[in-house]
């Protein structure tokens, strides 16, 4: 008799380095200290990365995007400071929004293949919980 090894299910979030996320204008901003961190993964000076890259704005550095609407710190093989992306990129999915609203959460899901299909939004809340992200905290 032969037993089959229960299947195992993914984590409820693993990015997928898609980039999916990285398209659209306005919204991702570093803070100051995040400038020479991100600077420094593509050899330029904080001071080159900002004038490249960023405009200052309401006491924070918004990332620009490029006419085609992506991120302006893609490159070919997706995000070139991924290992020190904004808290804002380091968020995503765990928005407050989407951890309070289930309709929320199945439009993430939808469109975000690092969201496991098959998982339910209270299994998702929890998984972010144990992240250390909530419904009421920004970061």
């Amino acid at each position: 008799m032969s037993q089959t090894k229960p299947k195992k299910r993914r984590a409820p979030f693993e990015c997928q380095r898609c980039n999916d996320c990285c398209q659209g204008r306005g919204g991702i901003f570093l803070e100051a200290q995040e400038i020479a961190p991100a600077a420094a993964l593509i050899d330029l000076s904080p001071d080159q990365f900002i004038a490249r890259h960023c405009r200052a704005r309401e006491g924070r550095y918004e990332v620009l995007a490029g006419k085609d609407g992506a991120c302006s710190l893609m490159g070919p093989q997706g995000c070139r400071i991924h290992q020190a992306k904004p808290a804002i990129c380091r968020r995503w999915p765990f928005f407050p929004g989407i951890l309070a609203n289930p309709s929320a959460f199945e439009d993430a899901r939808q469109a975000c293949p690092g969201i496991d299909p098959e998982v339910s939004h209270e299994e998702f809340v929890a998984f972010a919980r144990e992240q250390g992200f909530s419904e009421e905290t920004a970061e």
